[in-house]
């Protein structure tokens, strides 16, 4: 029973396949110019019917006849011919067609004798073809075509032979034309839209179309797209198809244009668009759109694994979280120590005033960043505008506003996430080898090739900057020392390259801004801080070398410019060219013009050519107008 299910499926199959095929026919009349001397110019017409293969080869039945009459003869020959054809064809420029073959078969002639009798005799003919034609739609072309024939006797002269030249009108008729008479598409999604990744969609695949000719005809240079009104800014068409041939399918990778309006998916859903198919058929523009629908999940989905992605929440161009960074900034910048690293001094600014804000720590009871960070379950993750109007958020949420603030303000930032804390990483700009100047231990800090990081702990956000900054360094001290440990460093510009930020924006109020003399006193809490702990120990470091001039500079990045002052002198009572050029440069952080080119004046005229001093002392001459 099993067997007889299988041949009857395959029969099936086999009768289906032979009945989706295309079928033309086609009337030949033409004239045949025989090569004898005695001969006339002869008339004729073939019929063809043939079976269309692969689009490109046809194979089938002929008949016809040739109509001849010699000089001398009273009356004309007849030829009737049948046989089997097989020719192969290729339109050129949509509308042109370009077409070739051959025929060979068996025929009878005929002529009436001088008695008045009719005589026949059998033979065998074949003949060769060249055309070119206009296709006027899919169904009809009409060609010109030219050969030769040969309509021959066994073992005698060729009865007929000679070159051959017509026209010919084929109609094409189709059983695999689509019931919907147009080129179509069909969409599977792997899996649902993740507004949060809307930029992402502009370059990798939402989904893939499976796009299928169903014209009556090839159709040339199609392209796919996909709109949602005002879910999609634009069309973003898919990469030309050149040819597609008729009932042929094709997978396409469907991209789209996402605007910020997807963002407002607050729940699991479905979004309906078109799936706009545009193409030529025989050299006219067409364009089929159809209905189509995509899977879509909330705005905060989103599921751990590729932690580098995390990065897309970061959005420092979120008008709301710009606007509070900005403010912040602003109030710092009037109160930064000149010879400070400016980047640990906004951090410390910007951390503090989030706290002041009102801004707490409030773990995710349906999907604790703890738990849900180490699986591959959906997560549910704020955005930096939905924690500021909350004003609160689990770990990985304050640590994204947080980056999401530094960012708004040109600091770049990193994150490390760990299994029960959430650590962001400041950028300081500080090259390795300088780090040492800046920071008591570098164990504790993240060194690139390039810049020096360091991290602050946001399991202590509510303890405040300092001890934040302190429970980072010792976590990631613990890692540096242990070979065992792995962590994953994301930096933030770098991964925004693979998931740019998603800019949720226009809900809610935000955050309340601290008064100015908030900020300022939480600056310098947060600034004499850091002074009391890593530069004591840079300052330590430097009187011990009992080099005046290195001292001098560790005192300037602590804003102790007397002490500054001091030491510099005593290197530059001993010719140190260099603690010269640095006194001066003391003098105009003070604002002391005059004494800091008198200072530069002095380096000159024991090193006529050095730079720095020819510099500081154009800037202290502009700032007294000289």
């Amino acid at each position: 029973m099993k067997k007889q299910r299988l041949v009857l499926l395959f029969l099936a199959a086999f009768v289906s396949k032979v009945a989706a095929v295309d079928f033309s026919f086609r009337i030949n009349p033409n004239v045949v110019i025989p090569l004898e001397t005695n001969y006339k110019p002869a008339f004729g017409a073939n019929v063809q019917g043939d079976v269309v293969l692969f689009d490109l080869m046809t194979t089938g039945l002929e008949g016809g006849f040739v109509i001849e009459k010699p000089n001398g003869f009273t009356t004309p020959i007849t030829i009737v011919n049948g046989g089997i054809g097989l020719g192969a064809y290729y339109n050129l420029l949509s509308r042109f067609y370009l077409g070739g073959g051959g025929a060979f078969g068996i025929y009878s002639f005929s002529f009436q004798g001088s008695e008045g009798n009719t005589q026949r005799a059998p033979g065998i003919y074949w003949r060769g073809y060249g055309e070119f034609g206009f296709r006027f739609n899919p169904s009809i072309t009409l060609s010109l075509n030219g050969g030769y024939a040969s309509y021959s006797v066994k073992g005698e002269k060729a009865v007929l032979a000679g070159p051959t030249a017509g026209l010919s009108l084929k109609i094409n008729v189709s059983t695999s034309k689509s019931s919907k008479n147009a080129c179509y598409g069909t969409v599977k999604q792997d899996s649902a839209v993740y507004p949060l990744f809307m930029q992402l969609y502009k370059t990798d695949p939402v989904a893939t179309a499976v796009i299928t000719n169903g014209e009556s005809a090839e159709i040339k240079n199609v392209t796919v797209s996909f709109t949602a009104g005002k879910y999609t800014s634009s069309a973003l068409r898919s990469e030309e198809i050149p040819v597609l041939k008729k009932m042929q399918s094709v997978p396409v990778m469907l991209t789209a244009d996402f605007s910020s309006e997807l963002l407002s998916f607050a729940e699991n859903g479905m979004l309906s668009g078109n799936l706009v198919i545009e193409y030529e058929l025989l050299g006219k523009k067409k364009t089929s759109v159809q209905a189509v629908s995509l899977s879509v999940s909330n705005r905060n989905s989103y599921i751990w694994g590729n932690t580098e992605s995390l990065a897309a929440y970061i959005s420092p161009d979120t008008p709301e979280v710009l606007e509070y960074a900005k403010y912040v900034a602003g109030i710092t910048r009037n109160n930064l120590y000149s010879g400070m690293n400016r980047n640990i001094q906004f951090a410390a600014a910007m951390f503090d005033s989030l706290k002041s804000s009102g801004l707490v720590y409030s773990g995710d009871k349906t999907s604790p960043y703890a738990t849900y960070h180490l699986t591959e379950d959906e997560d549910y993750i704020q955005y930096p505008l939905q924690t500021m109007d909350l004003a609160s958020g689990d770990y990985d949420e304050l640590g994204i506003l947080y980056a999401s603030c530094l960012e708004s303000v040109g600091i770049a930032t990193a994150f490390i996430p760990l299994d029960d804390d959430f650590l962001v990483l400041i950028d300081t700009g500080i090259r390795p080898s300088a780090a040492l100047s800046h920071f008591a231990d570098l164990n504790s800090l993240v060194i690139t090739d390039e810049s020096t990081f360091f991290a602050v702990s946001m399991k202590e956000f509510a303890s405040g900057f300092t001890k934040s900054r302190d429970k980072a360094a010792k976590l990631v001290a613990k890692i540096n020392s242990s070979e065992d440990s792995y962590y994953e460093f994301i930096e933030t510009h770098l991964a925004w390259l693979n998931y740019p930020p998603a800019i949720y924006t226009g809900s809610g109020e935000g955050l309340p801004k601290p008064s100015q003399a908030t900020v300022e006193a939480l600056f310098k809490s947060a600034v004499n801080d850091y002074i009391n702990t890593d530069l004591a120990a840079v300052i330590k470091k430097a009187r011990d070398s009992g080099d005046p001039n290195r001292l001098g500079l560790a005192y300037i990045k602590a804003g102790q410019y007397t002490n500054a002052k001091n030491e510099f002198s005593k290197a530059a009572a001993k010719g140190n060219v260099s603690a010269m050029n640095n006194l001066g440069n003391v003098y105009m952080l003070e604002k002391n013009y005059s004494a800091a080119q008198k200072q530069y004046k002095q380096v000159l005229a024991v090193d006529p050519e050095n730079a720095t001093a020819k510099r500081g002392l154009e800037n202290a001459n502009s700032m007294l107008g000289e």
